[in-house]
């Protein structure tokens, strides 16, 4: 749990230390056991079902503790959608062992396809499509992160203004901010192993595909079927990739790239 999701405990000075340390278990097991739920069963389109007496039940600690942790339900949901934030992000995208498999896939194991400029943005294109179709498709705790995130995204604004709706928009901040920086490097990486720069800032460019990935989860979603996002982060990719390496490369250069991507992770920088 980050520093902004500390228990709610009197700072009277004759507080017994122990006292403390049951009510910091309980807290956790509480907020544990309500994640777990709203993970399973979705928020739904609102905070109407998300109970501290079901928490406190599924989690079996003491009512009196629970409440006295939180007095009011206001920081109760707040504290929920606090932890939830921190889960809420789909991670695929930043799996960079899972996208180097993926984008070799795509690329081939002939290094001529890396020869001429034409050729290494081909194979550029193939390897973005195929890892975006990944990103979406990977498996149903994807999906449930996506879900969950975009109901997150539509919660939060509900919120009154306030110490707990600021608190849950610092959350949701920090987890997008983590996304963000490691899509950031992951398109840097990407487009510099084939021998491109991007004409927009990566962080720009990190930004317009969380976008558009939030686009192709809400359509699958609201009937316009799950559709294949490979095809629109191509489109994003093409124009924004321009040559940093114009040279004609020979297989000896080509198969060093190919060695790359049989590695562990070809996004982590070593």
């Amino acid at each position: 749990m980050s520093d902004s999701l500390e228990p709610r405990v009197p700072k009277s000075g004759t507080t017994p230390r122990r006292q403390r340390l049951a009510l910091d278990e309980t807290r956790r097991r509480v907020l544990e056991s309500a994640v777990d739920r709203v993970l399973i069963d979705g928020l739904g389109t609102g905070l109407e079902h998300v109970r501290l007496e079901d928490a406190v039940r599924d989690a079996d600690v003491s009512r009196t503790a629970a409440y006295r942790c939180w007095p009011h339900r206001e920081d109760f949901l707040a504290d929920v959608l606090a932890a939830l934030a921190e889960q809420a992000l789909p991670i695929v995208s930043t799996r960079g062992a899972r996208a180097t498999t993926v984008v070799r896939g795509a690329v081939g194991d002939d290094p001529r396809v890396l020869r001429t400029v034409e050729d290494r943005r081909a194979a550029l294109l193939r390897g973005v499509t195929a890892s975006a179709d990944d990103d979406l498709l990977a498996d149903r705790e994807e999906d449930r992160r996506w879900r969950l995130y975009l109901t997150l995204a539509l919660v939060v604004p509900s919120l009154p203004a306030g110490p707990q709706r600021a608190r849950v928009v610092a959350a949701v901040d920090r987890a997008e901010e983590a996304v963000l920086a490691r899509l950031e490097e992951n398109y840097r990486r990407l487009f510099e192993l084939f021998g491109f720069t991007s004409v927009i800032g990566y962080r720009e460019l990190a930004t317009v595909g969380l976008a558009l990935m939030r686009g192709y989860v809400v359509g699958g979603h609201t009937g316009a079927g799950p559709g294949r996002p490979g095809r629109g982060y191509a489109l994003l990719a093409d124009g924004a990739a321009t040559p940093s390496d114009r040279e004609e490369w020979d297989e000896e250069r080509g198969r060093r790239v190919l060695d790359r991507l049989a590695g562990t992770d070809v996004f982590d920088g070593a």
